[in-house]
């Protein structure tokens, strides 16, 4: 699966553009789904069918990456951003792409400090100083960048000790890959039910594309597959899990008690180590979206642990990857009549 981080890292797909990452999954689920589709809005959704299609149950990881959106030009032809879920302080020296009529590289500077005066090198930065330089002067950046340009950080994997490594948008593609990875696992099962691997857009900013997979789909149980904080230098402890420690299971109102006793259970029957996340609001994650499909459905979050997230140098270890993709492959595998008896509080349903 390796080949397969690259490639989606690799690619650029800010929110609303996730179609760019269609034809690199439809290649790696050739074979190991038996329906695919790509619906309105921009999902792609893969279905594993089961003995019964009765019931089923669907993992969720969102296709979108954080990026930024060009509002303005100057009368120099620098490009004014707006950016989402990035701290201003990241953008800085940046090289990034600015996806106009055609990709273009770009930088973010700041004025040297040589040139600053005492109060601009205490004031921190802010939107307003965020400017990219093309290298074009005003006239040709008009014609090539229309306002709405999406502009991404500069793609690129840096691989680290112990099979870790860094690079933009392991959130999420990285549980894009798990999902993949798990019905490779699944291919020669037969399976109770049918499972959905719902790849998701605009989780960043509105959440909608997990809504709509959940009508798609109509599952009984959903579950988000998302990254989660892991232990970073400077973070209190009980706000991370460890980095190569497994996935995260969030535990609060977003987890409906039988679905986070089904995850258990199969974690441990399998000896799969996982971390589990107070979760006492909103979860961040598509789980709050498919938890208001219809009149509701049962949730629950599975997460792959990440450093630095929303940063060109998010880093993640690959053992969390494999493990992520193994226990949802467990889940999908004990989605069956008995799980189906306790989730509706009958011997059958």
């Amino acid at each position: 699966m390796h080949k397969l981080v690259e490639q989606l890292t690799s690619a650029y797909a800010v929110s609303g553009d996730e179609r760019r990452l269609h034809d690199i999954l439809r290649s790696a689920l050739d074979g190991i789904a038996d329906e695919i589709h790509d619906t309105p809005l921009g999902n792609l959704i893969a279905i594993r069918k089961g003995r019964s299609s009765e019931h089923s149950i669907l993992f969720a990881a969102h296709l979108d990456e954080v990026g930024a959106w060009v509002t303005r030009i100057n009368d120099k032809g620098f490009l004014g951003i707006h950016c989402r879920s990035i701290d201003d302080r990241v953008w800085p020296g940046l090289q990034v792409v600015v996806h106009g009529t055609e990709p273009l590289p770009g930088i973010i500077g700041l004025k040297p400090v040589h040139v600053m005066s005492h109060d601009e090198m205490n004031k921190p930065v802010g939107p307003d100083d965020l400017w990219i330089d093309v290298g074009l002067p005003r006239e040709q950046v008009v014609t090539m960048v229309p306002i709405g340009s999406t502009v991404t950080f500069t793609a690129g994997i840096s691989k680290l000790m112990n099979e870790r490594f860094a690079g933009k948008t392991q959130d999420d593609r990285l549980c894009g890959v798990a999902l993949v990875e798990a019905l490779e696992l699944l291919k020669d099962m037969t399976l109770p039910y049918d499972v959905v691997m719902a790849f998701t857009v605009q989780e960043e900013i509105t959440g909608n594309g997990a809504w709509t997979s959940g009508y798609f789909a109509h599952p009984d149980v959903g579950i988000a597959v998302d990254v989660t904080h892991a232990d970073t230098e400077g973070v209190p402890e009980h706000k991370t899990i460890p980095l190569g420690g497994g996935p995260g299971i969030a535990v609060g109102p977003v987890a409906n008690d039988r679905v986070l006793e089904l995850i258990r259970r199969r974690a441990k029957a399998v000896e799969i180590p996982t971390s589990e996340e107070p979760c006492m609001s909103y979860s961040g994650t598509d789980a709050d979206a498919l938890q208001l499909v219809g009149s509701g459905i049962a949730t629950g979050v599975l997460s792959i642990p990440l450093r630095y997230m929303h940063s060109p140098v998010e880093t993640a270890d690959q053992v969390d990857v494999d493990r992520a993709a193994r226990l949802i492959a467990e889940v999908a595998k004990g989605f069956d009549a008995a799980f189906i008896g306790e989730l509706y509080g009958t011997d059958t349903h």
